[in-house]
């Protein structure tokens, strides 16, 4: 299996192929470097693997915990699918995608403390000790005896908060928190091994960076596997335990290396005076250079407490906060792997395998195809220098995740189309109470998730790294949580979806989402294409 440091490393970086790690800095670089030297990951500090462990860590907690509640919440004990409470699919499905909404809302006044009175580290801290919190009580409420005596449904209400909101305060900060790790900001030119020189370039280290990330992130996304499995042959209470167990690990390089991270200290008023800075802008008309001190000396004899610099950068930001304003479509999308696909793979011949383990398909495509991408099609590029924008890496993304949900409706024509029950699967007397699925196979789910993870590829890992490289250095945590909340927005979209998800509309639903995302990646490209042509990193 591919390591971290595998993934993208120096392919990125020779035109001859030849894999020579950089030797030593033999000078800051000139413009004349810049222009014709190639561009090159420089060399990432251990703490950033530190952090993004427990990102990676805080994921793996993420979605061991939510794989086995549609089932849990939906099935009763004595259901074909064993489950607790028994609430049926709508309520279930309704639960998650409000747990989906919570955990990606919550980021929002999260990254506010984070960035105007805690600071990211302490963020991060605080808020994996909540989420481990949350973790111990889903453990504990979901032994066979706490059912029984009615503390399940009490118990996971409680979980849910705890954990909404712990982990939001994770994801707010650490994606830029890992890339505080690494302080280099001036290029350097590097020879290679094979006498090659080359120059280092910060924006292509961020993203070599978030991609390492990503793929460390689809590595705890296999916890998935695990607490189904367990869910399925040993009971749930076996399942929560992994979860709890990796939120305590989370919590120890915080604790351990606590004095090795780099911290920025949280830029405490910024937020009140962007406000300020954005409401002048408005009132110009929407200019934000309106908001700049000179303009407001010249035409309305005021003095403002923030320079143009700060204005510039607070425009970097809001452009990147209007590119995130289409992304709820993406993610209304990609959260029905989380409840609607598990339930259709119920509704199908599982061959043993439980209908809610096949969802690691994804996480298990993209640890198998992100060093393709990364080792393959960035450096390809690199070499030829061609640029591969943020922007047409999403739109790439977003091509991928319709046709998945194009799959995804023919899929469910199919179900429909086989019996014993056909458009009405699992509910008919020939199914024996639940107990016999339509006549196909669960596994034709799987290029659902690898199509959907070719899109987290290029949409997830661009995203993120588009929101710390667009933020002002005094607001990296609040475009960071804009950028997630678009996922917590996606959530609540999923939720109006609900009086359609049900037997027999979820082909009109699928085809709906197709067409939604079609539609979502044309506007897109014809609104923020032109960015590309736009370097930019702030610092």
């Amino acid at each position: 299996m591919s390591t971290p440091d595998d993934i993208e490393r120096q392919e990125v970086v020779t035109s001859s192929g030849n894999k020579g790690e950089p030797q030593q800095c033999q000078s800051v670089a000139s413009e004349h470097d810049e222009e014709n030297l190639l561009p090159v990951v420089d060399d990432v500090p251990l703490s950033v693997w530190l952090i993004a462990f427990v990102g990676a860590a805080e994921r793996f907690v993420w979605y061991g915990a939510t794989s086995p509640l549609q089932n849990y919440i939906q099935h009763t004990p004595s259901s074909k699918i064993a489950g607790v409470l028994g609430l049926r699919e709508a309520t279930a499905t309704n639960i998650v995608n409000a747990m989906m909404a919570g955990g990606y809302l919550a980021t929002i006044p999260a990254a506010v403390v984070a960035d105007t009175w805690l600071g990211r580290y302490r963020t991060i801290l605080i808020s994996a000790i909540i989420q481990l919190c949350g973790c111990a009580v889903l453990f504990g409420t979901s032994f066979p005896r706490a059912v029984q005596a009615g503390a399940a449904e009490g118990g996971l209400a409680t979980a849910i908060m705890l954990i909404t909101v712990g982990s939001g305060g994770v994801r707010s900060s650490v994606a830029p928190f890992i890339v505080e790790q690494y302080t280099e900001t001036i290029p350097k030119v590097k020879v290679l091994k094979n006498g090659e020189k080359v120059i280092t370039d910060r924006e292509l280290t961020i993203q070599y960076i978030y991609n390492v990330y990503y793929w460390m992130v689809n590595i705890g996304g296999l916890s998935a596997l695990i607490t189904t499995v367990l869910e399925k042959y040993v009971g749930y209470w076996v399942a929560y335990l992994v979860p709890l167990c990796m939120m305590v690990l989370s919590v120890v390089p915080l604790l351990v290396w606590r004095h090795t991270f780099v911290r920025r200290p949280p830029s405490g008023s910024v937020l009140p005076r962007a406000g300020s800075a954005m409401a002048y802008g408005i009132r110009e008309g929407f200019q934000m250079d309106g908001a700049k001190p000179q303009t407001q000396q010249e035409k309305h004899h005021r003095q403002v407490p923030w320079t143009d610099t700060f204005v510039d950068e607070l425009k970097s930001g809001l452009l990147a906060c209007r590119v995130f304003l289409l992304f709820p479509i993406h993610w209304l999308c990609m959260n029905q792997t989380f409840n609607n696909l598990i339930s259709q793979a119920g509704q199908m011949v599982n061959s043993g395998v439980p209908n809610d383990t096949i969802k690691s398909f994804n996480p298990v495509s993209s640890i198998l195809l992100t060093p393709v991408i990364s080792r393959g099609l960035y450096p390809f590029l690199t070499r030829r220098r061609i640029r591969f924008g943020p922007m047409a890496r999403i739109v790439v993304g977003f091509l991928f995740l319709t046709m998945a949900m194009v799959y995804t409706a023919v899929l469910q024509k199919l179900v429909y189309s086989s019996g014993p029950c056909y458009d009405h699967p699992l509910a008919c007397p020939e199914s024996d109470h639940g107990h016999i699925p339509n006549k196909i196979s669960m596994f034709l789910q799987t290029p659902i998730y690898v199509l959907g993870a070719i899109a987290e590829i290029f949409c997830f890992t661009t995203g993120t790294e588009y929101a710390y490289n667009q933020a002002p250095k005094s607001m990296k945590s609040v475009v960071q949580s804009v950028w997630m909340a678009t996922a917590g927005v996606g959530a609540c979209l999923a939720m109006a979806f609900t009086p359609i998800t049900k037997d027999p509309h979820l082909v009109i639903m699928y085809s709906s989402l197709a067409g939604a995302m079609a539609v979502t990646t044309v506007l897109f490209w014809v609104f923020f294409g032109k960015h590309d042509w736009v370097k930019t990193v702030l610092l």
